[in-house]
């Protein structure tokens, strides 16, 4: 990242410490915690985040930080969706496992066109080495295919195919709230070489995005709680929008 995106980074990151966390995250602080874990002792987890690292560009700020993020509230909103049921402490482990392996592997053809279909077929390849049933990686795959935003996704059957294709989609929708502001702007701002003018002069257009996104969560949880994560997102890119008008539109070069 470039040295002006990292300087509006840093002034993004101070204006989102002064908005509230969102319900979800102090809410089922417990459930998350439970997915960290699982995340950072599970091997199949371990081994698979190491093999995909080096395939996770953070260009457009999808790398390693994003994918992390989506694999543990994939996780996490299983558990909270299946958590009044009756399966097995071994049984809700296995599905949250393989949430988290979805997770990091949504974007792994994030650079490419029609990346979700693309990303699907590469995730199947690279978990024929890993311990999974055929069952269970088809049901990572579909998945994956699903994740993308404004699309029509397929059905899945059986019925824990679509919830771990539907936790996916909210865990990574999520992230169009705060992580827009606080990471996400910046990475592609570095990597597409905008100027703070480009920048604000594009604003406008992409809240219109986020604003669309807040009505497309599939699961319970998510349509409870995703909207005002996209509103704690919302707010928060209006102030830095204000910001920079305030700090740049009148420098010549924008800098």
């Amino acid at each position: 990242m470039n040295e002006a995106a990292q300087r509006l980074q840093r002034e993004a990151e101070r204006i989102a410490a002064k908005h509230a966390m969102p319900e979800f995250y102090t809410r089922f602080r417990a459930a998350l915690s439970l997915s960290r874990k699982l995340f950072f002792t599970s091997p199949v987890i371990v081994r698979l985040r190491k093999a995909v690292e080096p395939s996770l560009h953070d260009d457009l700020g999808h790398g390693l930080f994003h994918s992390a993020r989506v694999s543990v509230e994939t996780a996490t909103l299983i558990f909270i969706e299946l958590e009044s049921s009756h399966l097995s402490p071994k049984h809700m482990k296995r599905l949250m496992l393989l949430g988290q392996v979805a997770g990091l592997l949504h974007d792994i053809c994030r650079t490419e066109p029609n990346h979700a279909e693309l990303g699907s077929a590469e995730a199947v390849r690279i978990l024929e080495r890993f311990p999974l049933s055929e069952r269970e990686i088809r049901c990572i795959g579909a998945a994956i295919r699903n994740h993308e935003a404004f699309l029509v996704p397929l059905p899945c059957k059986p019925q824990w195919f679509q919830l771990i294709s539907d936790c996916l989609y909210d865990a990574d929708k999520f992230r169009w709230g705060p992580d827009t502001f606080t990471h996400t702007l910046w990475h592609m701002m570095s990597h597409q070489g905008l100027t703070v003018h480009q920048l604000i002069e594009r604003f406008p257009w992409g809240m219109t995005g986020i604003f669309r996104i807040a009505d497309t969560f599939r699961t319970n949880t998510g349509r409870q709680y995703g909207p005002e994560i996209i509103q704690t997102g919302v707010e928060i890119g209006k102030e830095i929008y204000r910001y920079l008008l305030q700090q740049y539109k009148e420098e010549p070069n924008g800098q």
